[in-house]
Parts: C-alpha cells; structure tokens; sequence
C-alpha cells in the first residue's frame, strides 16, 4: 500500500486567507506579550534590586566597630542574602520536566507514520517534528524538546500521539486531531506559551513552595531576639512579596487564558483545512466515549493485577470494549440533528470535554461553530488509523508493560489468555445493570439492612408480580425529588464551569450569584443526603422482607440472610474507613489553624491516627465472622479483604509521621480502600439483585 492510499482526501476548496490569524487573536496575543515583559521586567529589577541590596550590606559603612554594630552589620548583611536567595532560587527549578510514560517511535522502522505526519506537515505549512513519541492515553500534544533553549532559541517541537486517541477515532478524524496539533507546531504565539509557563513556575514556586530556605528561615526567626531581628524584619518582605506575585499570577493566566481560546479556535481552522468541517468536530465528540473505554480497561487491568491476572495486550480488550460500544454509538449518530451549517449538529449545548486534552480547551458548540464558519465539506476516511502503524501489536505489547511498570507498579511474569480476560470483565459488572431498573437508588447511598428476626417475621402483604411491581414505583415516587436536587446541583455545576449561559441560578427563593454557587451546591447536596439517608429505610426493609419471604418459599432463605449480613458488613467497613478518614483530616486542620504547634500535640495526634489505623484493622477481622458468599471476581473472604487493602491489613506506620512520610502513606491506603469499598459494595449490591432476580422467576 502507498503512502497516497493511506493519506485521506482534503478538501478540494477552502476559502482564501481560511486559516489566517484574526485581529482578535492579534490582540491576544499582543496582550499575553505585553504581560510577559511586564512580568520578566518586573522579575529583573527584583533580582537586581536585592542583589545591590546585599551588595550595599556588604560595603556600607558601618562606623564604629563595637559588639553591637558588628551583630547589626552580619543581620543586614544575612537578611539582604536571604531576600536576594528567596528571589534567585526558582530560576534554577526550570527544568525540561519529560514525561516517562511515552515510547519514541523509529523513523525507519514507523515509515507509514512518519510519511503521514509529513504529508501533513506540507500541507499546514508547519515545521516537522523532531521526534514522534506515543503514550498510552486518549491524547495528543506537542511540546518544545528543552524547555529553556525554547525561550531565546527556535527549538524543534516534539509530538506525542495517544494509542487510546487511535483506537477511537477513523482515519479522517485522526488526521483532524493531528492536524489541529500542527496547527499549534506553526503559531508563533506557541513561543509565548513557553514564556508564560516558565513565568507561572517561577511565581507559583516563590507563592506556594515551601523549602529549605523557609526552614532555615524559621530556624532563624526562633533563635535569640538579638541574632533573629534581620529574619522577622524580612518576613513581612517576603510575604508582600507573595502577595504582589499572586495578583501578578491571576493577570498573567487571565491573559494566556483568552489567547489560548483563539490558539484553540485557530488550530481547530487548520484541522478543517486539511479534513473538513465535520472531522474535527465529530473527533471531538468521540473523544469522551473514548476515553470512558479506555479508562474502563485500565481499571480492569488493576483490579485483575490484584488477583495477579496480567495480559500481554490490554489494547486488544480496549477494541472490543470499544466494539461493544459501537451499535450504542452509531445509534446517538443516528439521532444527532442535521446542523443547517452543515453535517450533523453534534453539540446543542455549551459542553466541555472530559478528556484531558481538551479540558482547558473552549466549549465544544463553540468549537463546532468555528469549524463550520464557513462549513468546508470533505470525504470520510472510515478506516482506523491502525493501519499507520508497523508491528502495531509489538507496540502494544510495548505500552502494556510501561503501563503495569509506571501505573499499577508490576512486573507481571505470567500472562492470561485473551478470553479469561475478557471473561474476568464480563464477571466484573455482572449485576451492575440492574441498578438501573431500581432507578440508581443504590450508587448514592446505603441499603439498610434490618435486622435478621425482622426480615424473617411473616410477610402480611401478596408476593405477586403486582405486588413487586407497586414496591418498584414506591421507589420511584421516591427518587423523584431526589432527582430534582440532583438536576439543580448539575446546573449550578454547569454555571460554575462556565458552560451554561446563565450567569445566576434561583433555587427555593433565594438567587445565588455566581460567587455563592458553592454555597448553594453545598445547601443542595445536603439536602440530598438528609433524603437518601432518611427516605428509604422503610421501603429497604419492605424490599428486603419481599425478597426473604419468596427465598423462604424457595428454600434459598439462609442462602439469602447471608448475603444480607456480607453487605451489612461492607458497609458497616465502608463507613468505618469514610469516618476514619474525617476524623483525622478534621484534627489536622485544627492544629494547622491554629498555628505554632507543640511538639506534644503533634505526638498526640501521631498516637490518635495509629489508634484509627488500628480500628480499621479490627473492622477488616470483623469480616471473619460473616459466613462468605461469594461474589464476582472474589472468590474468597481473604481474596474479599485483599480487595480492600492491599495484603489485606491496614499497615500502622510508626514515628514521626509527619516528617517521615508515615502521614501521606497512611491516608493514601484510607483514600484508596475508599475506591475499593465503594466497588466492592456496589459489586455486593449487584449480586443481591441478581439474587432477586432470580427469585422473582418464581412469581406468577
């Protein structure tokens, strides 16, 4: 096959000047300059200032020499060096920060690719890359390949391509999102993003970082008043210092934030000159299905490494997951409106991407209007970019190993068969669809389960399909009001985001501007949990009663009552780690409040979390006493634990925790047995509706 045949058709005619730079983004970018040399002057006469200002303490005449102005002269002299330090020291912390999750791909062994890339590069006019790497996301971007040569220097760009971007789009949309990356290879406003991200290190450091120099500058300010008078006296320095940064930090984003939108909407022009109107913007809308895919399959692949199931190619279950998909997708199409621009409209509403790459990016109806002003008609490449690709399959095999070494932290020595993989995903969401035909009742909030002699108490009411029937509309009548608190929070979320109109929103009398929208999201969302958490006991001991009563007649009753104590305990767990986690965050932020912290009540603190650390442990042998039901993917009580926390105990650090690290390791395991409560309890729930289910065959 040649290059010609794999290179999609461009359009036959574009509008002359199509992706020539508008005034407005002229004026961006004239603006994001200005406040760059506003900020490096601003920097320099800083640095030079203190530096005189050090100079100065070294040569200023200090008149007589006595005990007194000798200790004046070291202070004017220390603290003028510390002032001058605290400025200099970011400079040093430019580094080209290379990302470790990418594999360079050789140019004479991805011909098919390079030759691609280049065709594209002729026809946007764009400089090539110096090298073309591929990660394992839904992504692409470019990037300088030194970021400090980038500032004074042309330095040649470097492009890295997404195999999950890849996997989920055609050829025609592929070379859209590749050519919107070029279009951004040749801006000349790309440079002044190099500036402003250098800028926003260097004060985001002197802002927020805290370092040796501030430890040191803490020693100093507790020794003798007599020694310490040059550090208290440059403390407030160094505080308004931070405060002139900060405001200077919010202009400077502000500036390179509203050029970024017209680099975007440029790009997006490039992308159209190349592919047409319709493939970018129908990549755009692919990209979050994508992305859902692509992050389904690698949390299978981290709940599967847990049982120490490894696969060699997890971008094989990737395609079928995305095939699986496929007649769901081709449906919305289907219903997607016809867009009198042109093509199909395929955003109504100003929504933004869930995908990382285009989360700065502007709303996507925007996007689309741009694409389509005016609308540039172009054929449909459907093959997958796949076919770009030499040994595509050695490189998957490639990423797979960087992703169990750099994401999961393994090393896996075996591998599993493609069907047992696919099977422990099937296994995996087995149940979870029926949480739908309870309305979702169960994703928000616990099922009460009542207590063992109440669920087995005589069943007055008709275990009939009707009956069955009128308890699933209780629920129904139920989750309604919940669903409207949950449709406010959505557009108050939409407001804040900056992706709905309204700049307001009016929620039971009270209009709350856009500065009070957390306030009023966070009046909603407890008004939400009082609901979930008061409204459904009695329909839970309805529902679960119901259910014992047919297990009875069925002879499956204990079977079932263990399945309810199994979740009761979950839960039970679930909530223990939830409240745990609270408890200590609450202490800390106490103590962080109040400042100026004793050495004792940081011990105490230290003793209190071990002691929680310890109750979760107790909570976890809890378990013992359930008598085990299995549940899929976890075969066993011990395979239950380990589910939670890894080798299935909470590790106690001991010491200091708060300088060795013990702290953060301690509420990372809390934080991540959290995630895997709240899988396994929804995986608990699923098993007992699939138990139900099965129950209600029995019913006439």
């Amino acid at each position: 096959m040649t290059d010609t045949l794999l290179y999609p058709q461009s359009p036959i005619n574009l509008p002359k000047g199509f992706t020539s730079l508008t005034s407005n983004y002229m004026l961006k970018a004239s603006l994001a300059v200005l406040s760059i040399i506003l900020f490096f002057a601003l920097y320099v006469a800083l640095v030079m200032g203190l530096a005189y200002l050090f100079y100065y303490a070294i040569v200023y005449d200090m008149g007589s020499i006595n005990k007194l102005t000798i200790i004046a002269k070291l202070g004017a002299i220390a603290g003028a060096g510390m002032l001058f330090i605290f400025t200099l020291k970011f400079i040093f912390k430019l580094k080209n920060h290379l990302p470790e999750n990418r594999i360079q791909l050789n140019k004479e062994q991805q011909t098919d690719l390079w030759n691609f890339i280049n065709k594209i590069c002729e026809e946007t006019g764009a400089p090539r890359p110096r090298n073309i790497y591929i990660d394992p996301d839904v992504n692409a971007y470019v990037n300088y390949a030194n970021t400090w040569l980038s500032l004074f220097l042309p330095v040649k760009k470097d492009l890295t391509l997404g195999l999950g971007l890849v996997s989920c789009l055609n050829m025609s949309e592929f070379k859209a999102v590749v050519s919107h990356e070029f279009g951004h290879f040749a801006q000349r406003s790309m440079k002044i993003g190099s500036f402003i991200n250098s800028a926003n290190t260097i004060i985001h450091d002197m802002i927020f970082s805290r370092d040796k120099w501030d430890n040191t500058l803490d020693t100093w300010r507790s020794a003798d008043l007599r020694l310490s008078v040059a550090a208290w006296v440059i403390t407030p320095i160094i505080w308004l210092i931070r405060r002139m940064l900060m405001l200077f930090y919010q202009f400077l984003n502000i500036m390179h934030s509203s050029l970024s939108r017209e680099m975007e909407f440029n790009a997006d022009k490039v992308a159209v000159s190349t592919s047409g109107s319709e493939a970018i913007v129908s990549s755009l809308w692919r990209l979050d299905s994508g992305s859902e895919s692509w992050n389904a399959t690698l949390n299978h692949a981290y709940l599967a490494s847990q049982k120490n199931i490894h696969v060699k190619n997890l971008y094989t279950h990737n395609q079928l997951s995305l095939e699986r998909k496929t007649p769901e997708i081709n449906s919305l199409v289907q219903k997607l409106g016809v867009d009198q621009r042109g093509g199909k409209l395929y955003f109504s509403g100003s929504e933004l991407s869930k995908v990382n790459m285009y989360a700065s990016h502007p709303p996507n109806d925007l996007r689309e209007g741009n694409a389509k002003t005016p609308f540039v008609d172009c054929a449909t490449d459907t093959r997958s970019p796949w076919l770009l690709f030499n040994n595509k399959e050695k490189l998957q095999e490639e990423m797979t190993t960087l992703l169990y070494n750099q994401y999961l932290s393994k090393e896996p020595q075996s591998f599993i068969p493609e069907t047992q993989f696919e099977a422990f995903i099937a296994e995996e969401s087995k149940g979870i669809d029926l949480l739908k035909e309870y309305h979702n009742a169960f994703e928000h909030r616990f099922m009460e389960i009542a207590d063992k002699e109440d669920l087995q108490a005589a069943y007055t009411k008709p275990l009939t399909n009707v009956r069955l029937t009128e308890i699933k509309e209780e629920l129904k009548k139920l989750m309604a009001p919940v669903a409207q608190l949950e449709s406010h929070m959505q557009n108050m979320s939409a407001i804040a985001q900056g992706t709905s109109k309204l700049t307001e929103y009016d929620y039971n009398g009270t209009t709350f501007k856009k500065k009070q929208l957390e306030e009023g999201y966070n009046q909603i969302f407890i008004e939400r949990e009082k609901l979930l958490q008061e409204s459904f006991k009695d329909w839970d001991r309805e529902f679960l009663k119901f259910h014992t009563s047919l297990a009875k007649q069925t002879g499956e009753e204990k079977i079932l009552l263990n399945h309810y104590e199994q979740h009761r305990a979950i839960t039970t767990l679930y909530k223990a780690i939830a409240n745990a986690k609270s408890i200590i965050y609450t202490e800390v932020g106490k103590l962080q409040e109040r400042g100026n912290i004793e050495q004792g009540e940081l011990n105490a603190l230290c003793t209190q979390i071990i002691r929680h650390i310890n109750t979760l442990n107790d909570e976890l042998a809890n378990l013992d006493k359930i008598e085990f039901v299995q549940m899929p993917n976890i075969d066993t009580l011990q395979e239950l634990k380990e589910a939670v926390i890894e080798n299935g105990k909470f590790k106690a650090e001991s010491g200091a925790l708060f300088e060795n690290g013990g702290f953060d390791r301690n509420m990372n395991s809390i934080e991540n047995a959290l995630i895997h409560c709240q899988r396994i309890e929804q995986k608990s729930i699923g098993t007992i509706l699939s138990f139900h289910h099965k129950l209600q065959e029995q019913l006439n």
